[in-house]
Parts: C-alpha cells; sequence; structure tokens
C-alpha cells in the first residue's frame, strides 16, 4: 500500500526534472504613443520552450523602472501557449501616466533615449504546476521625434499662430 503512495510522487518528482524552463529574450522596446492617459510603451519579449510539449503563461506581473524612478507596474491573467520546440512573442504594454513622463523630463534625460529597467515574473504552466520564469531587461527606449519635446512645443506654437 505504501508503494502505491509513493509512486505518484515519484512520477511527480521525475516530471519537474523533465521540464525546461523556458528561456527569454528582450526583442523589441518601443515608444508606442501617447493619448488622453498618458504614454505606453511596449516590451516585446521573446518566449522559446525548450521542451518538445506545449507550456501555458497562465499571466505575468511586470515593474518599469525609467530613470531609476518606479513607474508602471501591472499584471495580466492572459493565457498564451508556447508551442514545444517553438519562440512565441509576448508583448507587454507598460502604461506611464502623464505625471511620471513630467518626472521623466525633471530629471533632464537625453532627448532621444530613456533609460529603463524591466521586471517581470511569468507564470508558466507544467504537469506538475506553475514555474516562475523570471525577466530582468534593462536598457534604452528610443523616443520617437514626433513625441521629443521641442517637436510637441513647435506643433503647440503653430498651432498658436494659426488660431
Amino acid at each position: 500500500m505504501k508503494e502505491l503512495l509513493l509512486l505518484p510522487l515519484l512520477l511527480l518528482a521525475a516530471c519537474s526534472m523533465i521540464v525546461e524552463k523556458p528561456k527569454v529574450n528582450l526583442s523589441d522596446v518601443r515608444f508606442a504613443g501617447l493619448d488622453g492617459d498618458g504614454a505606453t510603451i511596449d516590451f516585446l519579449l521573446t518566449v522559446t520552450n525548450p521542451n518538445s510539449f506545449d507550456l501555458p503563461l497562465n499571466g505575468y506581473s511586470y515593474t518599469v523602472h525609467m530613470m531609476a524612478l518606479p513607474l508602471s507596474r501591472g499584471e495580466s491573467k492572459d493565457s498564451v501557449i508556447f508551442p514545444g520546440k517553438t519562440a512565441t512573442d509576448v508583448l507587454i504594454p507598460a502604461r506611464l501616466k502623464y505625471s511620471d513622463v513630467l518626472q521623466i523630463l525633471r530629471r533632464r534625460p537625453g532627448l532621444n533615449e530613456i533609460p529603463y529597467q524591466l521586471t517581470a515574473d511569468l507564470a508558466v504552466g507544467t504537469p506538475i504546476g506553475d514555474i516562475t520564469v523570471p525577466v530582468r531587461k534593462s536598457g534604452v527606449v528610443a523616443v520617437p521625434e514626433k513625441y521629443r519635446p521641442g517637436t510637441l512645443l513647435r506643433k503647440f506654437g503653430d498651432f498658436l499662430k494659426r488660431n
């Protein structure tokens, strides 16, 4: 009888040794635009599942720092399937409020690029439960010309001249 109880535990332990964590690369970071509520920065992750079987993404959480300021945090329960032996893209859209954008401008960054740090945890399903795949990336995000302060001020000045 004890042997029957140990068998499922041994099978679970064997499964945990067989499941390889997916590999995550940051493929792209782009300033997606401005709207009435603030700005959006898109982080495109490429997740490679090294296993021969599919793994589901059961959600993620993230925090974005820009110029060392913690500006955006969120989570999603979106589900994505990572097919076995395949790379799949996952988009994390981070929202910045206008007050956060002003905090960045007060620190006087270069007008073309702003440094960021992305910290994310992906909840990936396995046969024995979810595992956390950490993502820690940093770099700079390019600010498109049309969103740079000088360009926006010029457009505003042109608007005032016409009206």
